[in-house]
């Protein structure tokens, strides 16, 4: 028997026709022997479908596949959205069936389908049909199984198909008989244990292993995709429940990252070691769980321990900084903060500790994190005790403003650029008020500048018992204040601002004639991680300040 090549054949759909008209035709077969093949498929008590695997669409289905699919009419099916219910699994699964397809395989396996509220399990065998626009679809039969399954087996089947790990069964000699959608996708074209490992010596070992031992667990480097990665692998000996004969099953999950940490940890660990032991800052490393890795000499001393670094290591550093806190100027405070920065995980540079001796100590803290898996973190502490003593020495040789005793422009200079670092370097905030005397210059041609100069002071007191000890205010020039804000933002600054605009405006000057008030105007901004110059800054308070001016003076605005 041929096949006559001008017809429609069993492989063969033709869409001209509608969905139900599959037509098989043999060489020389009377016509009236091959009508109405559609009506005999449904009266088929087994459900048989064509499933388009590509465009996820239902393309025939006989009687007992409507009732199947409790579709009410074949069109209802074949408009049905399957890609939307359609787990990644499943769609894993039916992409390994369709080259195989493609090959001319039969495939005969178990499948749960949910038409309605509850699941049903068939037997399916799956051929190969060709559509009518040349590309391979699946024909469907619902068989009834020689093995039972009942609810839990079917939940556990359909948990294996779900699961990441990879899972394959094998022969005896170490064929492939079925694998999950995770190893589908990872093993394409592999078709025999010793093909997933990179040593196959190593597979043929674990075989003959088998034969005598139950169950073998190990770690080995296998091939996933074309690549190399390093799995934890479980292998079980069992019997095929439908030959009786022996196979295996294999189960597995990548581990390359903690192979590689491993690996990286014993080099760089011992890399650390040798820098650190010639620097003359203080080096503490911790684990994720806060055990001491390593210290170095200049720490011991630091902190006063009479015992050398390689004592410290497995040390809980909870305790350890329990029991060096009474080192610290604020004790309890110099404990909260270790915890805050562990629990933020965020790199923290330049935190100042004062030591109850007097001495100041700079801090850096520097979580640690391999392929984005956290591993501990790294302190950082340096004696700036010297640098501290001639930072003061020089900020009390430089000149302040000798009329109000506020710092000048330089020192707010200085404050600004180290306040605008610490914003871009430590993602923290910062505010900018500019204050000016309204009408000051008519003050001082109507009054004399004697009176003028006792209105700076005033404003000077003001600023002076009215912000808090963080804050700066200088006197940049004539009748120009600045005060620099650090860890506030510009909406509190501007409630600043407002009080001290009321207390300002509140104030009476005694002068020689009469006593006089006078109204200052306020411009208000905030430090930003994007400026590139102080002078950025300046210039939008300078433009709040003339906004408020421009509104009427005695005015706060925000910029």
């Amino acid at each position: 028997m041929t096949r006559d090549e001008s017809t429609p054949t069993t492989d063969t759909l033709d869409h001209r026709k509608g969905p139900s008209d599959i037509v098989t035709t043999f060489h020389n077969a009377p016509q009236t022997a091959i009508r109405d093949q559609a009506a005999l498929l449904d009266r088929l008590h087994t459900p048989v479908w064509i499933f388009d695997i590509e465009q996820e669409r239902m393309h025939y289905a006989n009687a007992a596949a409507l009732r199947l699919w409790e579709a009410t009419t074949p069109q209802a099916l074949y408009a049905r959205d399957f890609s939307s219910t359609m787990s990644e699994a499943t769609r894993r699964r039916l992409a390994d069936y369709l080259p195989r397809l493609a090959r001319g395989e039969v495939i005969d396996e178990h499948w749960s389908f949910y038409p309605g509220e509850e699941a049903i399990s068939l037997h399916c065998r799956c051929s190969p049909v060709v559509m009518n626009d040349g590309r391979t679809g699946m024909l469907v039969e619902g068989m009834e199984s020689d093995i039972s399954l009942d609810a839990s087996s079917l939940r556990a089947l359909e948990a294996i198909r779900h699961t990441p790990m990879m899972v394959s069964v094998f022969d005896g000699q170490g064929r492939l008989l079925v694998r999950n959608p995770a190893a589908l996708e990872a093993r394409q074209g592999l078709s025999s244990f010793d093909a997933c490992f990179a040593d196959h010596a190593m597979a043929e070992q674990l075989l003959q292993r088998l034969e005598r031992e139950p169950r073998h667990a190990l770690e080995a480097i296998m091939r996933v995709n074309g690549r190399e990665r390093w799995h934890h692998v479980d292998l079980c000996r069992a019997t095929d429940p439908k030959t009786g004969l022996p196979m295996f099953v294999m189960g597995e999950f990548d581990i390359t990252p903690r192979k590689a940490l491993e690996t990286a940890r014993r080099v760089s660990q011992r890399q650390l070691e040798v820098v650190i032991e010639g620097l003359d800052v203080g080096l503490l490393l911790e684990d994720e769980e806060r055990r001491v890795i390593v210290a170095n000499q200049a720490f011991c001393d630091l902190f006063g321990l009479e015992v050398p670094p390689e004592q410290l290591v497995g040390m809980d550093c909870r305790e350890a900084a329990e029991s060096t806190k009474g080192h610290f100027a604020e004790p309890e405070g110099f404990v909260t903060r270790i915890e805050e920065l562990v629990a933020e995980r965020r790199k923290q540079t330049r935190d100042l500790l004062a030591m109850a001796d007097g001495r100041f100590l700079e801090r850096s803290y520097t979580p640690l994190f391999v392929a984005d898996e956290y591993h501990g973190h790294l302190w950082v502490y340096r004696d700036i005790t010297r640098q501290r003593h001639q930072e003061a020495d020089w900020a009390r040789k430089a000149s302040t403003d000798p009329l109000t005793g506020l710092a000048n422009r330089r020192s707010f200079d200085e404050a600004a650029r180290s306040i605008a670092r610490s914003v871009k370097e430590e993602a923290c905030q910062a505010a900018l008020l500019m204050i000016d005397i309204d009408r000051f210059k008519a003050i001082n041609d109507t009054l004399g500048h004697a009176e003028g100069d006792k209105g700076l002071r005033l404003l000077a007191n003001t600023l002076r018992h009215s912000l808090r000890q963080s804050d700066l205010p200088c006197r940049t020039g004539g009748e120009e204040f600045m005060v620099i804000m650090p860890g506030m933002s510009p909406e509190e600054a501007r409630t600043v601002a407002w009080r001290l605009l009321r207390q300002i405006a509140e104030a009476t000057i005694e002068a020689e004639t009469l006593p006089f008030y006078f109204t200052v105007s306020i411009g208000v901004t905030g430090f930003k991680p994007t400026d590139a110059r102080i002078e950025a800054v300046m210039q939008r308070a300078d433009a709040a300040m003339y906004q408020a001016k421009h509104e009427g003076r005695n005015r706060v605005a925000v910029h």
